[in-house]
């Protein structure tokens, strides 16, 4: 009879024998237990490597987050219009509606400026499981954008304006 100890990080270990003989097969099935605990290892290495490429719209929005300075100063050449279009959340949270007393809600255009663009890497990250297209996901996104602007120019009164200046 002989018993084995398997440990969950499948190191293996050497078969006691509860016989005084000590058969010549174990040291072929250690061997084949060595070789299938490194197949599992490498399978376990490329399944958290597809795991981390499936997070790409993450890192992506993490970059973009950290560099959102950089971008906002490319993009402040096209005023009034450039700044709206890619950091609409930002710029909503800095209007005068969302003011108040608390610490979190005077901080809340900062935390919008460098958290917009990770949140919507996120969002990219969860539509993607579906069925979905990475042109149809961007559509989306640019669709988002497009809506906070609109609002941006409701709420900024530049509609009002407008049609005031054609009637």
């Amino acid at each position: 009879m002989h018993e084995s100890f398997f440990t969950s990080d499948c190191r293996p270990r050497r078969f006691r024998a509860t016989f005084t003989a000590y058969p010549t097969h174990i040291d072929q099935i250690e061997a084949e237990r060595a070789a299938f605990c490194v197949w599992e290892r490498a399978q376990q290495r490329a399944q958290f490597v597809r795991w981390m490429v499936r997070l790409w719209p993450v890192a992506a929005g993490l970059l973009l987050g950290l560099l959102a300075p950089q971008l906002r100063s490319l993009v402040a050449r096209f005023e009034p219009w450039g700044t709206g279009v890619v950091f609409p959340i930002a710029l909503l949270a800095r209007r005068p509606e969302f003011r108040g007393a608390s610490q979190i809600v005077h901080g809340l255009p900062l935390l919008a400026f460098y958290l917009q663009f990770p949140m919507e890497g996120l969002i990219v990250r969860m539509a993607l499981r579906g069925r979905v297209t990475v042109a149809g996901v961007a559509w989306q996104v640019f669709y988002l954008h497009y809506l906070a602007a609109i609002q941006l120019i409701m709420i900024g009164g530049a509609a009002s304006h407008a049609l005031m200046r054609l009637g």
